[in-house]
């Protein structure tokens, strides 16, 4: 499978699993200069942006999906999010979270791995 392809499957599989716990989609590829974040949602009842960054893979030759975030990736993801929340004061006063979803995909079958507050 087409990587482009995987990763935009990989990130629509994960926004339908946050759409699924009642946060309200914020944003989807959001960049800010040459940083990007896949996904951006809020929690309303806790008052909570989350910055969610999706790994999808259809083998584990290399590892699991989420061993290939990188401390480069993670300084990135940082600077993406602090470029939205300076064009978005609105979630000023809001917690600030970072997630990593990974999606193994086996023929039909889908693993979904939510690590919540990742770093």
């Amino acid at each position: 499978m087409n990587r482009d392809i995987l990763g935009k499957q990989g990130e629509k599989i994960a926004k339908n699993y946050f759409l699924a716990k009642r946060y309200l989609l914020i944003k989807e590829n959001y960049r800010f200069e040459r940083a990007e974040t896949d996904l951006i949602f809020e929690d309303r009842i806790n008052k909570t942006i989350i910055f969610v960054e999706v790994k999808a893979r259809t083998s584990k030759t290399y590892g699991e999906p989420e061993e290939s975030i990188t401390n480069k990736k993670i300084e990135n993801l940082v600077k993406s999010a602090e470029g939205f929340l300076m064009e978005h004061p609105e979630f000023d006063e809001y917690e600030k979270r970072f997630d990593i979803v990974s999606v193994y995909m086996e023929g039909n079958k889908e693993v979904i791995n939510h690590l919540q507050d990742a770093f």
